[in-house]
């Protein structure tokens, strides 16, 4: 049999621990049954009809024999009913009375694991599914769709598709530092209730201790278009029309904070907005005593249906370094880069590539033309920037879905 492998958690985790053991159980158990009657085959249809059950008990007993992870075997265990159907079936078929006593005891033992463990069973599903190795993006997307409606009531707002576009780019200013284009989008914004104030942009530039970087430089992108309105730098070419009323508010922990004001709800009331800022001398482009960790983040504060969130990064900018997608819950602290912080998520990176080939989204209708628009404001060639692209459906709120790679030493980056 394979070796099970087991969650992060196991060791500490009495949960965990007695899920093993049962399913260990059922495992042999199982497994036994299907090799004795089914010696040449492990397909659906061969255990189906040799033991003279549905193809769907037979495709159940095949993923507990044989998952190697014992939290997605624990996922495909047959209800109680379905374990007496197959001993009925089994015994016709000349299965060993020892062994259907442990086929059934082996389901007893379970049932028994879910009444200590669980209240009900879909908090024994929410236990099985955090357990497993694995992450199943399936099965992420169908709790965090339970949230975003459950939130978009409670909260009283949601959108569509949350964008978050950065582009890293060489300074103008200062050697082997980055400036980074921020443009950031609420699609499809809808209140659910009357009279909600909502923030729709969050950001801020901190090292690793969350000190906020010192000689950074805030620009609109158009600043003709902020003045108009209240210091929120839009783009009201790819704004509804009107552009929605904005606030804009400094806080004393060095975020920037812009607002929604209140309109009506429902469809009568929807609106986009999109902004873009270019955020100067953020930071150096290696690691200095206080900074070793590169941290690129986007903030979920609005349920939403999707997250699109694409970073540009000038090529050999940070050297060769391996990108990797965290997720961190913003309960605790609007800035959050602790492990106890770390949510699981089953999504990853796309790395794709150089230029904007590969920048369309199905989503978002006309993203390339902003994309290009974007680049040529900024006076970038988009062929020397390589796209790492990240969508999770219903992503979790709150929390900041972050690009995370290590700060390299700054000898060990070719300058540009």
């Amino acid at each position: 049999m394979p070796r099970p492998v087991q969650s992060r958690n196991a060791a500490s985790d009495a949960f965990a621990r007695d899920t093993v053991e049962t399913v260990a159980v059922a495992r042999d158990a199982y497994s036994k049954i299907i090799e004795m009657k089914c010696p040449g085959s492990r397909a659906v249809s061969a255990v189906a009809d040799t033991l003279g059950i549905h193809r769907k008990l037979a495709w159940q007993l095949i993923k507990v024999a044989y998952s190697d992870d014992p939290f997605v075997a624990a996922k495909h265990m047959p209800s109680a009913r379905s374990i007496e159907a197959l001993s009925k079936a089994a015994k016709k078929r000349g299965v060993d009375v020892a062994l259907l006593d442990a086929i059934r005891s082996a389901s007893d033992r379970f049932q028994a694991l879910m009444s200590v463990h669980a209240a009900d069973k879909v908090e024994f599903e929410m236990l099985i599914d955090s357990h497993c190795a694995d992450q199943d993006q399936r099965d992420d997307e169908r709790w965090r769709q339970q949230s975003y409606v459950g939130n978009s009531y409670t909260w009283g707002a949601h959108c569509t598709t949350l964008l978050a576009l950065s582009i890293l780019a060489p300074s103008t200013v200062r050697d082997r530092h980055f400036d980074m284009a921020q443009i950031r989008g609420l699609m499809g914004f809808r209140q659910t209730r009357p009279g909600v104030r909502w923030v729709v942009n969050q950001s801020v530039a901190v090292d690793d201790e969350k000190r906020p970087e010192s000689g950074m430089r805030r620009e609109a992108l158009d600043p003709e278009a902020a003045g108009k309105h209240n210091g929120v730098p839009v783009l009201p070419e790819y704004c509804s029309d009107p552009v929605p009323e904005l606030a804009r508010t400094p806080l004393p922990d060095g975020m920037m904070q812009d607002e929604f004001v209140s309109a009506e709800v429902g469809l009568q009331g929807e609106r986009t907005l999109v902004t873009a800022e270019v955020l100067r001398d953020v930071a150096p482009t290696h690691a200095t005593e206080q900074d070793k960790t590169a941290h690129f983040g986007s903030a979920i504060r609005t349920p939403t249906e999707t997250l699109h969130f694409d970073m540009f990064v000038r090529a050999g900018l940070f050297g060769d370094v391996n990108r990797e997608l965290c997720v961190f819950s913003d309960v605790a602290s609007s800035i959050a880069f602790a492990e106890s912080d770390e949510l699981r998520v089953g999504d990853s990176i796309s790395r794709l590539g150089r230029g904007l080939s590969m920048v369309h989204a199905p989503d978002l209708p006309g993203y390339q033309h902003l994309a290009s628009d974007i680049f040529e404001r900024l006076s970038l060639d988009p062929s020397d920037y390589e796209l790492y692209r990240i969508r999770i459906p219903y992503p979790p709120f709150p929390a900041t879905v972050m690009l995370r790679h290590p700060l390299l030493p700054k000898d060990q980056i070719e300058p540009l």
